[in-house]
């Protein structure tokens, strides 16, 4: 007979409903079927004799180690129940049978079932069986009346009742995730991720120059004046938009529908064994765009000063007709000085170059996949239709996801 087995939930239950004389468990958490043996074998058998030590945490809980309600119930029942913080690994002694077994964080994988080939424990001799109850806590029957126990090397801490109770809140505040939907995320999540990406750029009739209510023209009547002014206000309106940043837009265009897959609502997606390159292309049209800018930086500069000496005989004019407070009190009433007060106000209220194309970037965020997305029927519906099956086959996502699909059907 092999000593290589599996453990099943229901297996356990079945060795500790068939345990005549002891039962031991010791694990990170149990589901409460396990819970409703133990308590039935706890009322079976002689007082002491099953002994229980979990991991009583919320990490437990939310990994999917077991179900925090089950230790609440053999806490109730009076079962016997000692703590073992960070424990992993299980170990199941009936009788003078036992079980070392692998734990299964159902966050990531479900539980194994009879009709599996994976095995996922082992058999123990007596001899192990032995060994491994002189370190567990004690029973009636580990010795005779008179023997003292020695403190066992797992589960030494009882579980006290504020535990409990503090494990409890703190489950009702984060709750565990549905670990169907979270194992499938899994799948998801080392295949795709969400991108966003955008483009801002160049407009600069969103940034229109505005003189500066500190000149009096705003007040002249001089219709001509402020024709003429106006025009050239309306100088970098006639500034066309440099063939590199359209090329640099018919680019981005090209990324995104070489690289992101739009799923519907929920936005679009890239293989991530694909991000790599997309980041070395998307890197190269950041640093065109980056030249892009400061070239039309240059430009600009050299159109608002343009604009800004344009508009200084006129309105140097203007300032001596009719001068304003802060010039009248700091600046003496000649030309040079109105001229000079002017180009202070024009620069003080224009923006600057630098300024105006700032605004000039591209805009990227990564998502990832989330359990909450799953839910959403469109987004696996476009993943499956619009991504080539010979890179989903070759992710084995239709195995995994059919798998957890058939698995949450039938539990």
């Amino acid at each position: 007979m092999s000593l290589f087995t599996t453990l099943t939930p229901e297996r356990i239950c079945e060795e500790i409903a068939a345990a005549r004389r002891l039962v031991i468990l010791a694990a990170p958490g149990i589901v409460p079927a396990v819970a409703k043996a133990l308590i039935a074998a706890h009322v079976r058998l002689p007082g002491g004799n099953v002994q229980v030590v979990l991991d009583v945490s919320a990490t437990v809980s939310r990994l999917g180690y077991g179900e925090h309600s089950a230790t609440g119930q053999l806490a109730k029942a009076g079962v016997s129940l000692q703590q073992q913080r960070g424990l992993r690994l299980g170990v199941l002694i009936c009788d003078d049978h036992g079980w070392s077994y692998a734990s299964v964080p159902r966050l990531v994988e479900d539980e194994p079932t009879e009709q599996d080939d994976a095995c996922n424990a082992i058999a123990l001799t007596q001899a192990q069986v032995l060994a491994l109850r002189a370190e567990l806590p004690a029973t009636q029957m580990a010795g005779g009346p008179d023997e003292i126990a020695e403190p066992p090397v797992i589960g030494a801490e009882p579980v006290e009742r504020e535990t409990l109770e503090r494990v409890e809140r703190a489950l009702e505040i984060a709750p565990p995730q549905p670990f169907d939907l979270a194992r499938q995320t899994r799948v998801y999540h080392a295949l795709l991720q969400f991108v966003e990406l955008k483009f801002e750029g160049f407009s600069l009739q969103s940034r229109r120059i505005q003189l500066p209510k500190s000149l009096p023209v705003i007040a002249s009547n001089d219709r001509a004046l402020k024709e003429r002014l106006s025009a050239s206000l309306k100088l970098l309106d006639k500034m066309e938009k440099p063939a590199t940043l359209k090329d640099i837009e018919v680019r981005l265009d090209d990324l995104r529908g070489a690289y992101l897959v739009p799923v519907g609502r929920a936005g679009r997606v890239i293989l991530k064994g694909k991000l790599k390159d997309f980041e070395k292309e998307l890197a190269q049209i950041e640093g065109d765009l980056k030249q892009c800018r400061e070239a039309l930086k240059g430009d600009l500069a050299d159109a608002l000063a343009t604009v800004a000496e344009s508009l200084v005989p006129e309105l140097s004019r203007a300032v001596l007709t009719s001068p304003p407070a802060r010039f009248r009190g700091l600046y003496p009433m000649s030309n040079e000085a109105a001229a000079t007060f002017v180009r202070e106000e024009l620069w003080r209220a224009f923006p600057s170059a630098e300024d105006l194309v700032d605004g000039m970037r591209i805009h990227k965020f990564y998502k990832d996949v989330t359990y909450e997305t799953l839910k959403d029927e469109e987004f696996e519906k476009k993943v499956k239709d619009l991504i080539p099956s010979s890179i989903l086959n070759g992710a084995l996502l239709h195995e995994h996801t059919a798998a957890a699909s058939a698995g949450s059907v039938t539990r």
